[in-house]
Parts: C-alpha cells; sequence; structure tokens
C-alpha cells in the first residue's frame, strides 16, 4: 500500500483533534445527541456480528441510500444535521479549512487494491 493510502482509520478520524482545546465545552441538545448515539449504536448492532453481512447484498440493503430510511440516512442526518450545528463556529472554520483532513487517505480511496 503507498504512502498515500492506509488502513490506520483511527489515525485518519482522529487527525487534527490535538488541536483543540481538552477543557472546551459545549452544550447540546441532548434529543438530538441521542439521535447520533442510537445512529451509532445502530451501526456497531449491524457490523459487530459478522452474520449480519454474509453478502454485498446485505450491507446494500442495511445502508440504503440518503433517500432511504435506512442507516445511511441515519448517519448523514446525524452528521449534517445534528452533530454539525453543535460545533463552535472556530471549529467550524477549522473543519471548513481542512485542519482535520489527514494527509493520508482511507485505503478504501485506492482504486489500486
Amino acid at each position: 500500500m503507498s504512502q498515500r493510502f492506509t488502513d490506520k482509520l483511527a489515525q485518519l478520524a482522529t487527525y487534527g483533534l490535538d488541536s483543540i482545546d481538552a477543557t472546551e465545552q459545549v452544550t447540546v441538545n441532548l434529543k438530538d445527541l441521542m439521535y447520533v448515539y442510537a445512529t451509532l449504536e445502530e451501526f456497531q448492532r449491524f457490523f459487530h456480528q459478522p452474520q449480519h453481512y454474509q453478502t454485498l447484498a446485505d450491507i446494500e440493503r442495511f445502508l440504503g441510500s440518503v433517500n432511504d430510511p435506512r442507516a445511511y440516512k441515519l448517519l448523514h442526518t446525524a452528521i449534517h444535521h445534528k452533530m454539525r450545528p453543535m460545533l463552535p463556529a472556530h471549529i467550524n472554520d477549522k473543519y471548513n479549512d481542512g485542519d482535520f483532513d489527514a494527509p493520508q487517505l482511507p485505503f478504501y480511496y485506492d482504486a489500486d487494491r
């Protein structure tokens, strides 16, 4: 695998977080937070058991699309309509400026894998 791609997804997901003051806090709407929690829990419930996704069709059925009331729609809503508004303006600015974009890409972007 080239230096451009990595399978270290935890490093990608946490890239740039050291620049955030560990003592800074935000207040969030509990119902929105519970929506995000339930969404993550649903992904965990599906993916923790390989029997749930024995075929590509199983994964496609689970995910659906942004227009279906399935997992991808839940995730899209959790990120863009629930979590993003919870972020303070200076963090949104850092996000928009690419400060949290790791220099490597996830392995699944590699067309030659």
